[in-house]
């Protein structure tokens, strides 16, 4: 089938990245088969179904680096016990209680919800961390059902883990679903963090990712205790401990790195591994700021992710671009590194972990788009896009959402699955989630 989006602003993003308005996209099956003016490709695509854009923005959709889609449950979640005194408090009493409390049905519903959410905001690519420490065989099965369903892309895996004896166990369910083929979902090696892993699953993480070709993904230096726990164990840094377990290199995801040391960032900038952002996640929980202007200038490629807080990219583009000025006290800061996290970095570490290609309108390339509700009051251009989406696009509706050719939002109304059906069966299922958790 041949698809016209007719009569929007084109911004194609890339490298060369141009606005075209009024401009049209012409999509071939699963990718970009021409971009142009409207008026020329009307006249040349006379048969094709035609998505009305006007008075919107065509872009690329988006891509999250790091998603927890199993935290669904954790909404209006009351856990007993005292108030958490930090960071380790949060874990123990909220999610360490949660990924036990999780069984099949539950995986599956808790990863619907979020997928249709993200989809809601344009993003049509996850990288997604999970945690089911009580189902782990076969967990990300009920993941990978959940995004074919809904049309999405992804990457999976399991954040394996020793705080229960079990990290055996979670590395199997990274290394089955690895030796599965599927077009439009893939898989990493997942580990929770270092203080909660051996030498020996560590080790054996690494040979997981060696003999698939593939990247681990896990926490780092998000909260004190990683490094402190860390160092009293095994006495080096977590990013000595990772680079010598062989785990660092262009496909590693490490996420978070608020409490990175100049020595931790000089190892990973040498191991080419991608420092994953979250600033939301990092306000909320009180673990201090990453420092990710000082990364990129050392030359660290940094990406962005919403780490379960939110399906919103653009959001959380603009926290990361608030947060530095504040933190940095630099009313110049951010005002180009928060946008290329979001639209540059983060769509090429999707392209260094998957091989897919995302983030750029143009022939050949995977269809994948966001229509966004934007008609710019004042004049838009190549020189001052950034303006537009730090301090305009953000409050806009996304009303039409495209994943490799395929339309899955139109007009604001899912296609792929039954939203109303699906909250109501999620409420449901919490309720037997919630009596798990003691």
């Amino acid at each position: 089938m041949t698809v016209l989006i007719e009569g929007g602003t084109v911004v194609t993003m890339g490298s060369r990245s141009r606005i075209i308005n009024p401009g049209s996209v012409v999509i071939e099956g699963k990718t970009i088969k021409e971009i142009g003016k409207t008026d020329d490709l009307k006249l040349k695509y006379k048969q094709a179904d035609i998505i009305y854009a006007r008075r919107k923005v065509i872009m690329p959709s988006f891509v999250n680096t790091h998603h927890h889609l199993y935290s669904t449950f954790a909404r209006g979640l009351t856990v007993p016990g005292p108030a958490p005194e930090n960071f380790y408090d949060i874990l123990e009493n909220l999610w360490w209680k949660l990924d036990k409390a999780l069984f099949r049905e539950a995986i599956y519903y808790s990863s619907l919800v979020p997928l249709m959410e993200c989809i809601r905001h344009g993003v049509t690519h996850i990288i997604d961390h999970h945690e089911s420490q009580s189902y782990q065989i076969g967990s990300l099965d009920e993941i990978s059902r959940a995004v074919e369903e809904t049309g999405t892309m992804a990457v999976l895996c399991l954040g394996a883990s020793d705080r229960y004896g079990k990290g055996v166990r979670g590395l199997e369910e990274n290394e089955r679903f690895l030796r599965k083929k599927n077009d439009s979902v893939k898989g990493m090696v997942g580990l929770h963090a270092s203080f909660t892993v051996s030498d020996e699953t560590l080790k054996r993480s690494a040979e997981i990712a060696e003999d698939f070709k593939c990247g681990v993904h896990v926490h780092c230096c998000e909260a004190p205790e990683d490094g402190q726990i860390t160092r009293e164990k095994y006495s080096k840094s977590v990013a000595e401990r990772f680079r010598d377990a062989g785990i660092l290199n262009e496909k590693a995801l490490l996420i978070h790195g608020v409490h990175l040391t100049a020595e931790d960032m000089e190892i990973i900038k040498e191991a080419g591994a991608s420092v994953i952002h979250n600033p939301e996640s990092n306000m909320n929980n009180a673990v201090g700021y990453a420092r990710v202007l000082d990364m990129m200038e050392k030359g660290i490629r940094v990406g962005l992710g919403t780490d379960g807080m939110s399906p919103d990219m653009l959001s959380q583009m603009r926290a990361a671009f608030l947060l530095a000025r504040n933190e940095y006290k630099d009313p110049n800061a951010a005002f180009s590194q928060a946008p290329e996290i979001l639209l540059n970095n983060n769509p090429k570490i999707l392209r260094d972990v998957t091989g897919w290609d995302a983030g750029e309108i143009a022939p050949g390339n995977s269809a994948d788009i966001a229509i966004i509700d934007y008609d710019p009051a004042t004049p838009m251009d190549e020189n001052n896009f950034m303006g537009h989406l730090l301090f305009g696009m953000i409050f806009s509706d996304v009303d039409t959402t495209i994943c490799g050719g395929k339309t899955i939002m139109r007009h604001k109304k899912i296609l792929t699955v039954n939203e109303p059906e699906i909250a109501a069966k999620c409420r449901e299922i919490s309720e037997k989630v919630w009596e798990n958790i003691k």
